[in-house]
């Protein structure tokens, strides 16, 4: 059974309970005080991170283990769960994205949906499937993007070129989809830049436009992406055109 990194800012009643449920229920728990010390300790033996966030908007360095978990989210894809209180959950969305988390638990603990979702992202099923990087400037989209495909792929999102780049080197990417348009950097000019790097040259890239006039979609494609999606896509064209991608990725028709 799967590892579960439960962080807190100290031992009580509910984190206990919490602790003993899990247990019970076949998971190895390491628990551990909400430090970046201890995350780092354990980070790579756990196949995800559970937070309890009781109190921790007034711990001491709590910026810095949130900045150091907005990172393992972004750049090493690790699976972020919180529980706690709506306000604390906002609190800690300052700094790391809440569509970077894989989800949140509103007090009180219903034991039987915690144990429930440990057992739907640590499972085999849910690390077997594609993997998606988003790279867009714009916060909302790439949320909208995330909720709308994370019960059918593993989604990663990224605001700058960089961040792409950093990520892609260091994490599997099944498929890129890339703002056309980002600021500083460029989509085509990410793109170029993977093509001379051959750790990442082979990742597919949809590009993702705003623009749907005809010279826009003629440029892009001349570029010969594996696709073209208008950032207008509803969600249900979106999941299908992933799907028919995919399919045609592996068997060719």
């Amino acid at each position: 059974m799967a590892s579960i990194l439960f962080l807190r800012k100290e031992k009580n009643f509910m984190t206990g309970a919490i602790t003993n449920g899990l247990t019970k229920s076949g998971f190895e728990m390491v628990e551990e005080s909400v430090a970046v010390n201890a995350i780092q300790k354990y980070k790579d033996e756990c196949t995800l991170i559970l937070l309890y966030t009781d109190g921790i908007e007034v711990m001491e360095d709590i910026s810095s283990v949130l900045v150091y978990l907005k990172d393992l989210c972004v750049e090493e894809n690790k699976l972020l769960y919180l529980i706690g209180d709506p306000n604390e959950f906002s609190f800690i969305c300052r700094t790391i994205p809440q569509a970077s988390l894989c989800d949140t638990m509103a007090r009180p603990l219903d034991m039987v949906r915690l144990t429930d979702d440990m057992n739907k992202y640590t499972s085999s099923d849910f690390s077997q499937k594609k993997n998606i990087l988003v790279v867009d400037d714009d916060a909302t989209y790439l949320k909208i993007v995330r909720e709308w495909l994370k019960n059918e792929y593993n989604v990663s999102i990224v605001t700058s070129a960089m961040q792409a780049i950093t990520y892609m080197s260091n994490n599997h990417v099944d498929l890129l989809l890339l703002d056309y348009e980002m600021p500083i950097t460029s989509g085509p000019k990410v793109y170029e830049m993977m093509k001379s790097d051959p750790e990442i040259s082979g990742i597919p890239v949809m590009f993702l436009t705003g623009k749907n006039d005809f010279d826009s979609i003629v440029k892009a494609m001349t570029l010969k992406p594996a696709g073209y999606l208008l950032k207008t896509i509803n969600k249900s064209d979106l999941i299908k055109t992933l799907k028919q991608f995919f399919v045609t990725q592996k068997y060719g028709k």
